[in-house]
């Protein structure tokens, strides 16, 4: 299984542009097999994300920890 991890910690808000880009990333990468996952995503970056289509998607793959993202693996 191939992943890409995106870090978040030093995003602290996101807007809408940004979100598109991420759903059609994570699209894109779907596409090739490859599994979009977050990790240190902060709160109101979060609470933005999870009431969004790709909120939803990535449910199950977002991480409070770097750590835990690679200890799934």
């Amino acid at each position: 299984m191939r992943r890409v991890l995106l870090v978040c910690s030093a995003v602290n808000q996101i807007d809408t542009t940004a979100l598109g880009v991420l759903t059609e990333l994570n699209h894109s990468l779907a596409k090739r097999g490859i599994t979009l996952e977050l990790a240190e995503v902060k709160g109101p970056v979060m609470d933005r994300l999870q009431h969004t289509a790709l909120g939803q998607a990535l449910q199950g793959r977002v991480y409070q920890s770097v750590y835990a993202a690679f200890s799934r693996a």
